[in-house]
């Protein structure tokens, strides 16, 4: 039970409390060395990751890893992916992999889920290195797994969800975006199905289909149908806000909210709105977000795209006064012309 409210808590962003609750679980002597122990030193790195606490999660994850016990076997399959993931997100892809091979040989054969997990894992490692192709033929290959597996239901409809999004982000980054929006289609699909339309993760994935096709739209050569595209987008982002505001805990879910007013942020400038855009980055400034967190660099770059196009605003309308007012002093003096005319005749 403490367990499961530390990982309530955590992810509910109550990082202090859920540490705390860890740290009590693993400084009782009667759970050491037993599944829960290990259990439990594994979420604290997850949450640990979350905080960016990367070294002191990769020495206990190591730990964990190594561990002869076989208390530990429940959870060293996902020790050694977690692992894998790390090394992505520092770049060394090779070490990545090795940590992927020792999940896959961790894992047990009808553990589906690990399975999927790990080689959609591998499918982003090769993305990474931009093998668009050998990503794609993994993820292919995943799905087929999942076709020939016992399992049925929900759980494995959602494990598609997963991979259909996954190609969808490999034929992105390949050029083929009317492919990436197909599957995204699918996925989203599922998720409003099988987790109901307002659940979180069917949010997010309508807020990636609408930007999907945003960039669709900035590849239209036609005005009428590129405006087309982006107010359906536009609406969709709007709702998609409305509906993450509206939920249990919206601070839970302020990371969703950011990324959305940034990108709705973005669409007022393409659209030429600067008030409505300077609006959503007062907002956004509002947000306490980490120095170095990825949102703060988008948040500075909409930033300086709003103040170009409040620059170009400023100059249009000097321009515009300055030709007024030249025509005034031309209309002005064409009547004192006409007046002193007047007079001499």
């Amino acid at each position: 039970i403490t367990l499961n409210l530390a990982n309530a808590l955590s992810g509910q962003e109550e990082t202090h409390k859920a540490m705390e609750l860890y740290d009590q679980l693993l400084n009782m002597k009667s759970l050491k060395k037993t599944k829960l122990s290990f259990m439990t030193r594994f979420n604290k790195c997850l949450l640990l990751v979350k905080m960016g606490d990367f070294d002191e999660a990769k020495v206990i994850l190591h730990r964990i890893g190594e561990n002869p016990s076989s208390m530990a076997n429940d959870v060293r399959a996902r020790v050694f992916l977690t692992l894998g993931n790390l090394a992505v997100s520092d770049g060394d892809i090779d070490e990545a992999m090795e940590y992927f091979d020792h999940a896959l040989d961790e894992a047990d054969d009808d553990d589906v889920s690990a399975l999927v997990y790990t080689k959609r894992s591998i499918a982003m490692a090769q993305l990474d290195i931009r093998q668009y192709d050998t990503a794609i033929s993994t993820l292919e290959d995943v799905l087929e797994d999942i076709s020939y597996s016992d399992a049925d239901g929900k759980s494995v409809n959602l494990l598609k969800a997963e991979i259909w999004n996954s190609l969808a982000r490999v034929y992105r980054k390949r050029g083929d975006l009317q492919q990436a929006i197909d599957f995204a289609r699918l996925a989203l699909q599922t998720y409003k199905t099988d987790l109901g339309e307002k659940n979180p993760i069917t949010l997010r994935n309508l807020t990636n289909l609408q930007l999907l096709l945003l960039e669709e739209a900035e590849e239209l050569e036609d005005y009428d149908d590129a405006k087309s595209v982006t107010d359906v987008a536009k609406y969709e982002l709007e709702d998609t806000l409305n509906a993450f505001e509206s939920l249990d805990y919206p601070w839970t879910y302020l990371l969703d909210i950011a990324t959305l007013k940034i990108n709705m942020g973005l669409l007022a400038v393409w659209e030429g709105k600067h008030k409505k855009a300077r609006k959503l980055v007062s907002q956004l400034e509002e947000i306490e977000l980490p120095l170095e967190h990825s949102l703060v660099h988008r948040i500075a770059f909409l930033d300086e795209c709003l103040e170009e196009l409040e620059m170009a605003g400023k100059v249009k309308d000097a321009d515009i006064k300055k030709r007024k007012k030249s025509s005034n002093r031309k209309s002005k003096g064409g009547s004192q012309r006409s007046s002193r005319k007047s007079k001499r005749r």
